[in-house]
């Protein structure tokens, strides 16, 4: 006798297959988008907000997670989002990696010039022949000086540049080094220490100057920004400035990879935004943490725009939901209406199965049945009961794999209950003529 599997559990199998398949892929989804993001060494003000970041995103058990990875300047961090070696990284806006757009403003760098001696210098046009000492004297804070000076009218090669680090400036200014010191940096944590140190140097009362031209300058390069110093935003007694100070200022920003999917940035931004005041707790610097000044319908125009995930959070959109899992949902719906049909088919296809073995069980018994009536002999009719319980062992073994189903098997017993009662009337038949 053939083997047949059951049809039930043949199909409870393919279901949980199936939904367990479903449930993985499912939580292979729901695992968290894990990006990399370069940052500066771990005395930098982003770096520390960065380091906040990414601890609290992983204490909340958050969508994305990051993981840091340490560059040494600007120029290495930009590089590195170029390569793809990082998802995103924290630039300057005058470093700008070719392939990063904007997701959020960290900080405010501003420039200003600070007179260290007796030296009568006042305004930009003032540092032609003079010593300026460059506070972090990088390759960037050196070719921000060139720029603006340029802008200014002033020759950079006549105004002698001194790198400076932070622990030369004081000897610097005692030994008469420098005329100007240019301190770039935010005006709050390690720069805003590093800058009140430098106006409580010497005996005079400190001077500074910023860019008065610095609207125009912001328009012809943009990645600068026009910026105004509040009164007493250095120093409060007296104020300094006395007056609101003009000046430039570059922005440390969190970029992106430029093909990094529309709602990893959303979902990113919302975190970063929503967890400022929880990150100032930390890191008083990440109150500095604000969205670009640019006007959201030209955003992604903007000389450095935005992300379009960036984008999207800034301007109220919280219509991702379907963006990020309408996919999911919608090869989850095929997946589903292909199951339920396939599972549909194989029932009908076995129920079909069934109904056909059942009618050939009947037709078989139907054509013993009358053969049974018709039997000329006892030879005949004892053939005739010999394939009706053949019949009936085979169909209790159809019954047992599922070929065929209790209603199917209760009709072909009715039947086969009319086959026993019309061979014992034949054979009575066949004995009571058997003298005759």
């Amino acid at each position: 006798m053939r083997s047949v599997t059951r049809p039930g559990p043949l199909i409870a199998t393919i279901v949980f297959v199936v939904l367990g398949l479903t449930a993985l892929a499912l939580s292979i989804y729901a695992l968290p988008t894990r990006l990399t993001v370069a940052v500066g060494p771990d005395e930098r003000d982003h770096a520390r907000v960065m380091t906040a970041f990414a601890r609290k995103l992983q204490t909340d058990r958050a969508p994305v997670r990051l993981t840091l990875v340490r560059k040494e300047n600007y120029a290495s961090l930009a590089a590195a989002l170029d390569s793809g070696e990082v998802d995103l990284a924290v630039v300057r806006s005058d470093v700008m990696p070719r392939r990063g757009l904007t997701v959020a403003v960290l900080s405010e760098m501003p420039m200003m010039f600070v007179v260290t001696g007796a030296a009568r210098v006042r305004s930009l046009a003032d540092l032609k022949g003079r010593r300026v000492g460059v506070l972090r004297g990088t390759a960037e804070n050196m070719a921000l000086l060139d720029t603006v000076l340029r802008h200014a009218g002033v020759d950079p090669r006549s105004v002698t540049r001194v790198a400076l680090t932070p622990e030369d400036v004081a000897s610097a200014i005692d030994q008469q080094r420098v005329d100007v010191v240019m301190p770039v940096g935010p005006l709050q944590g390690n720069g805003g220490a590093r800058v009140q140190a430098l106006l409580q140097r010497g005996q005079r009362p400190p001077r500074v100057f910023g860019v008065e031209e610095a609207e125009a300058m912001a328009v012809a390069e943009p990645m600068l920004e026009a910026v105004e110093l509040p009164r007493g935003a250095l120093v409060g007694t007296p104020p300094l400035p006395a007056e609101p100070l003009p000046t430039l200022a570059v922005t440390q920003r969190l970029v992106a990879r430029t093909a990094l999917a529309h709602s990893v940035v959303f979902d990113l931004t919302r975190l970063l935004f929503t967890s400022r005041v929880a990150l100032a707790a930390e890191t008083p610097m990440a109150k500095q943490v604000h969205a670009p000044e640019t006007d959201t319908g030209e955003a992604l125009s903007a000389a450095l725009p935005l992300h379009p995930g960036a984008a999207a959070y800034l301007a109220g959109d919280q219509n991702r939901f379907f963006d990020r899992y309408g996919d999911l949902f919608y090869v989850g719906s095929m997946l589903l209406t292909g199951l339920v049909s396939g599972i549909g088919a194989l029932i009908s296809f076995m129920l079909g199965r069934r109904r056909q073995n059942a009618a050939k069980f009947t037709r078989q018994l139907l054509d013993l049945l009358a053969r049974a009536r018709q039997a000329p002999d006892e030879a005949a009719l004892r053939s005739v009961e010999q394939q009706a319980d053949d019949l009936l062992a085979l169909a209790f073994g159809r019954l047992s794999s599922g070929d065929i189903g209790n209603e199917q098997f209760d009709t072909f017993a009715t039947v086969n209950d009319s086959v026993q009662q019309a061979i014992a009337r034949r054979a009575a038949q066949l004995r009571a003529a058997a003298p005759a």
